[in-house]
């Protein structure tokens, strides 16, 4: 009966210690963003841009830029989501993007003018998923 004892006590030290060493990983590693879409250029004499900043779940933006009439605007720790409505006339470049990581989510950005003639668009995105 003794032996019997020791022996339910050693299997369960070895299951109990088999089962601690199994650990999971509470806190994945933020996945490093550095997004940038396609710089466009446009030759109409004016167009109206709609430049967009995303994210879901767990996401962190550092940084966010766009183009605006005096050229490169860049914004610290910006909010989001965040869509900016602008005219360009005498800057003919559009271009969006961000620095940040993500975890457990998403960050995009994005821009998109139309004109009668012509339509311009760019996304560039970063997404981590971990379950």
């Amino acid at each position: 009966m003794k032996n019997s004892f020791k022996t339910v006590w050693a299997i369960a030290l070895v299951i109990l210690v088999s089962l601690s060493s199994c650990k999971k990983d509470d806190d994945p590693t933020p996945l490093s963003c550095n997004l940038a879409t396609a710089s466009a250029e446009f030759s109409e004499d004016s167009i109206d841009v709609t430049y967009k900043l995303e994210a879901t779940g767990d996401a962190k933006i550092s940084s966010f830029f766009y183009y605006d009439e005096t050229g490169k605007v860049e914004l610290q720790n910006p909010d989001f989501p965040k869509e900016i409505k602008i005219t360009l006339t005498q800057q003919k470049s559009m271009q969006a993007g961000a620095v940040g990581n993500v975890t457990n989510g998403s960050i995009k950005v994005s821009f998109k003018a139309t004109t009668e003639t012509s339509n311009y668009e760019g996304i560039d995105q970063c997404s981590q998923s971990t379950n």
